[in-house]
């Protein structure tokens, strides 16, 4: 009887622990889009002297710590990425939610897709309405009418203030958003 006792308690805490490293395994990686804290600073728009033009909402990169407290779009309200399209299907909440922040022509809105908090791709919510152009990634959204279903929106990569210099945006130098919309089938929308 003792050593029954003996083995219960030395397979006990390793029962308990495989089953714990199951369920960590099984659980699923969500990404969600953040917005950036605010600063207070001056935004100061610097000039290129080659292409003659101000260089508007440039690419920046980010850290956990810029990141807003909460998402403002969780995994659920990101639809589908066309990646030969160059769309991105949101829910109506998520555009929704985009709306509703303060807008900036000028310099649009950071915002950062994260796994699990981590940084993956960032880029702007960029107005349709402005005569800027952003220098980075943006996703284009109309600021002045709220929807009520969802929407599939441009996202590009910009090139200034000519419109006509967009480019499509290289996913595959984004592999884990890829890896992380393929195994939630989130890939290349099918409506």
């Amino acid at each position: 009887m003792n050593l029954k006792n003996k083995a219960i308690n030395f397979l006990f805490p390793i029962v308990g622990l495989l089953c714990f490293s199951c369920k960590e395994k099984d659980k699923k990686s969500e990404i969600e889009i953040y917005t950036l804290k605010s600063s207070d600073e001056k935004i100061e728009v610097p000039y290129d002297s080659v292409k003659k033009e101000f260089i508007y909402a440039p690419k920046f990169e980010v850290t956990k710590n810029l990141l807003n407290e909460n998402p403002l779009i969780v995994s659920k309200e990101v639809l589908c990425l066309d990646t030969l399209s160059g769309k991105i299907e949101l829910s109506a909440e998520a555009i929704n939610k985009i709306i509703s922040l303060k807008s900036s022509m000028k310099h649009g809105i950071k915002f950062a897709i994260c796994q699990d908090k981590e940084p993956i791709f960032t880029g702007y919510f960029w107005s349709s309405l402005s005569s800027y152009g952003s220098t980075w990634n943006c996703i284009e959204y109309n600021h002045s009418k709220k929807v009520s279903s969802s929407v599939k929106l441009n996202i590009y990569k910009s090139n200034g203030m000519n419109i006509s210099k967009r480019e499509k945006i290289n996913f595959s130098t984004y592999p884990e958003l890829i890896k992380y919309l393929t195994e939630s089938n989130k890939l290349e929308c099918n409506k």
